[in-house]
């Protein structure tokens, strides 16, 4: 194994401000045994003239109609042909040596294996960067409890992050479920950690997180909901196992909370004076506002 091929999928959806930005971070790879694949999922803002004029058969562009993020990611996991994949969000943007840092340490592994890196936070255009972001490193002896335990209150890897053996998507089957609105991410690498995969740590930052204003965390309500449907997915699938059921059930009742602002009772009484809610926050014991939210 030499040389592997790459696969860099960048899915995107009226994105033309910038694509083209994670497209040129990904030809700028000092690794050269790349295919990048741009999915593009249903684009209204021509953006397919717009990538077909400047990179011609640089790039395997592949249109299809609006269908979501994790249904572009699935249709570049299937269309690809590469030894490896690296994910890319349109937005996003990953350093020059980074295929060729994570993939010298990878090399050496046989089996299932997957490297991830430090990165970076920028903002693109009027948006405003939390520069106090979440260690990105995996602590436990047990990877899975982390992703389960500490995943976007303590911990947090970006997508873009990751280098993964494509035998995880083609041979085991993973993918990214496309009936979930958000926390797709999530989901998707509990099922990579639940094979125990053998992991590698590159101590740099090698990718830029870039945010945005109209960026899909911003949506509280939309986000706890999509991470409380993931969970449940995920207590199904490990429904034998009590000890992993313990745990996700706990950190759903952790995640109830922690978006308690836009769960049911918050939402109700949004209807009402403000004082209302300061009342049922200031009479209203925390243990059962836990179990009411």
């Amino acid at each position: 194994m030499n040389s592997p091929l790459v696969s860099i999928i960048i899915p995107t959806h009226n994105d033309r401000d910038v694509v083209c930005d994670a497209i040129d971070s990904s030809l700028n790879q000092t690794y050269n045994n790349i295919e990048i694949l741009v999915i593009d999922d249903g684009s209204t803002d021509n953006t397919e003239h717009l990538l077909k004029d400047a990179y011609g058969n640089r790039i395997r562009y592949i249109k299809q109609k609006n269908m979501g993020l994790s249904s572009a990611r699935n249709n570049g996991i299937r269309s690809s042909v590469g030894k490896f994949i690296q994910f890319l969000d349109a937005d996003d943007l990953i350093d020059k040596n980074k295929l060729a840092c994570q993939l010298k340490q990878l090399r050496s592994i046989s089996g299932k294996a997957l490297a991830y890196c430090d990165y970076i936070r920028s903002a693109i255009g009027d948006a405003t960067v939390n520069y106090a972001r979440m260690n990105p490193v995996i602590t436990s002896e047990n990877p899975l409890d982390d992703f389960i335990m500490k995943w976007e209150t303590e911990f947090s890897i970006p997508p873009h992050c990751f280098l993964f053996d494509a035998a995880f998507f083609k041979e085991y089957g993973i993918s990214f479920d496309e009936n979930l609105p958000t926390h797709e991410d999530w989901e998707c690498w509990m099922n990579i950690f639940a094979l125990n995969p053998q992991v590698v740590f590159i101590n740099m930052p090698l990718a830029d997180y870039r945010v945005r204003t109209n960026s899909m965390c911003a949506n509280q309500l939309k986000m706890r909901n999509g991470y409380l449907m993931a969970i449940d997915k995920q207590l199904r699938k490990h429904s034998s196992n009590s000890e992993v059921v313990d745990k996700l059930a706990a950190r759903k009742k952790e995640i109830r909370f922690l978006y308690r602002d836009t769960g049911p009772i918050m939402r109700f009484l949004r209807n009402y004076p403000p004082v209302f809610k300061k009342l049922y926050c200031e009479m209203v014991p925390w243990r059962v506002q836990r179990m009411l939210d």
